[in-house]
């Protein structure tokens, strides 16, 4: 799936890749052919690739025409995505009735399951078509909850036909998963309940089988729609930073985490003094869950209990508070005038600097054990960091660990089987997961499309973000990753700074 690209010649030093499917300029002739009888090429805008087994110089080869569905990063979710509502088969072509019996446990079942129960498939307000009251370019997309599942699933309609690799049955091109199956074959292998799956198709299987859709995985095998949940994220997004604003700012902490979205219960209470000044009064009148409030910075105690104030005229306990500060002392980042970022962990909140000014502020949840040691829970790690690589997307698993991390290696087992003896096992894989940037280790600044808890700790260490905010953030951050890229290495001391603190 990935082609590395060099800075030389030569494979001393990776700065980046290519994923499946991308075409990019290159130079007319090669740079040399040291470890790589193809040849070196030159790709834009630098960098060197070996013509060989993962990439190749001639004319679109079938493989690459059917990969080429490119991530769109004009929107916060760059692939359609969904969630496996029951352990599924992944096929390599449409499978025949006798097929789909063999490979689909209590097929008939499911099918009435799935017919009675149309809700299934509804999804509520989406990241993608909010994105633009943050990012103004970001693309413009219809209201979610009005578009059918086959579209949410990556498909131009509900009745697309099969994709042309599989037009007369058969599969014409080869199973891209790194493990080797019969060229007969029709099923890959078993993807496990709650595996988060991305797509970039979906298709209507025609009469003969009466008509059951599939959606078409990015990397090129097929999934029922009935076996999959669309997703759309959550619409929840941080706030720009105007020279008006002053910090320090706030959110209104979510109150339970049970709830998602806007049923996240509103609980957090409004607060005026007295008349004689000497006690807080509590109102009646309640805060929505995450809502953003500017603050005077007047900060005074009543009963032991401390209260910020409003700029619309109430106060408001500091408990009920996630709290954008400036830094008692500014580091050297803001000193130079660099872009940097600091996540408080505490307050579950981030904050972008250009140098001394703040300019965007949103929720995160870090990790779930707070403020623990990270070598023995799932704290968040804590201190001063550069990002060391930025991806597009990147594979983890339910322990957001990944291949492309440089820390612990991902669950060899999670999300995929070779059977469905594996349905009651906790782990699983989240695909494609977007705009990931690593800082230490497999520590991670990145988007989280399956949760919507931002305010409240969650993670297993990374530091989750809305995917509007993933989005926003990755856009800030130095260095790009060049049109066409998938990923990008960095050297030490050129990323943006990471400072994570309490």
């Amino acid at each position: 799936m990935h082609v590395p690209i060099y800075e030389t010649p030569d494979t001393v030093k990776k700065i980046g890749y290519l994923r499946l499917g991308t075409v990019v300029s290159r130079s007319d002739t090669p740079y040399g052919n040291a470890n790589c009888p193809g040849g070196w090429y030159g790709i834009a805008p630098r960098g060197f690739v070996c013509s060989g087994k993962y990439a190749s110089i001639d004319d679109y080869p079938l493989i690459v025409k059917a990969a080429s569905v490119r991530p769109d990063t004009s929107k916060p979710l760059p692939y359609a995505y969904g969630f496996v509502r029951s352990v599924s088969p992944l096929y390599l072509r449409v499978p025949s009735r006798a097929e789909q019996k063999k490979q689909e446990y209590k097929i008939e079942n499911h099918f009435r399951w799935f017919a009675n129960h149309p809700e299934e498939q509804r999804v509520g307000s989406g990241a993608n078509e909010h994105a633009r009251e943050l990012i103004p370019d970001a693309a413009v997309v219809p209201p979610a909850e009005d578009t059918p599942d086959g579209v949410l699933l990556g498909g131009k309609s509900n009745a697309d036909p099969p994709p042309f690799w599989i037009e007369n049955g058969n599969r014409a091109i080869p199973n891209v998963q790194g493990f080797d199956v019969k060229p007969e074959s029709f099923f890959a292998n078993m993807v496990k309940r709650h595996t988060g799956v991305s797509f970039i198709g979906t298709f209507d299987a025609g009469d003969n089988l009466d008509h059951r859709r599939f959606a078409v995985t990015v990397d090129l095998r097929l999934l029922p729609i009935d076996k999959v949940k669309p997703e759309v994220g959550s619409p929840f997004h941080g706030v720009e930073i105007t020279p008006e604003m002053k910090l320090p700012l706030a959110f209104a902490r979510p109150c339970d985490p049970k709830k998602r979205g806007e049923e996240m219960k509103a609980c957090r209470r409004i607060y005026r003094k007295s008349e004689n000044g000497k006690r807080m009064k509590r109102e009646s009148d309640v805060i929505p869950s995450r809502a953003f409030l500017q603050l005077t910075g007047v900060r005074e105690v009543f009963d032991d209990v401390p209260y910020y104030e409003t700029k619309a005229g109430y106060w408001m306990r500091e408990r009920d508070l996630a709290i954008a500060m400036t830094p008692h002392r500014w580091p050297g980042a803001a000193e130079r005038g660099e872009k940097w970022i600091d996540v408080a962990i505490v307050d579950e909140v981030l904050v972008m600097w250009e140098g001394k000014k703040p300019v965007f502020t949103t929720l995160v949840s870090a990790g779930q054990d707070g403020v623990k040691d990270p070598k023995n829970s799932k704290a968040t790690i804590r201190g001063f960091f550069r990002l060391k690589s930025k991806h597009i997307t990147a594979t983890m698993d339910s322990g957001e660990r990944s291949s492309v991390s440089g820390g612990a290696p991902p669950d060899p087992n999670a999300g995929e089987a070779a059977a469905a003896d594996d349905q009651h096992d906790t782990s699983f894989e989240l695909r494609d997961v977007p705009y990931v940037q690593y800082f230490h280790e497999g520590y991670a600044i990145h988007s989280a499309y399956w949760h919507d808890r931002f305010g409240i700790p969650r993670s297993h260490g990374c530091i989750n973000l809305a995917p509007i905010d993933a989005m926003r953030v990755f856009r800030f951050t130095d260095p790009p990753v060049p049109d066409g890229w998938h990923g990008v290495q960095i050297d030490p001391n050129k990323g943006t700074v990471v400072i994570v603190h309490p």
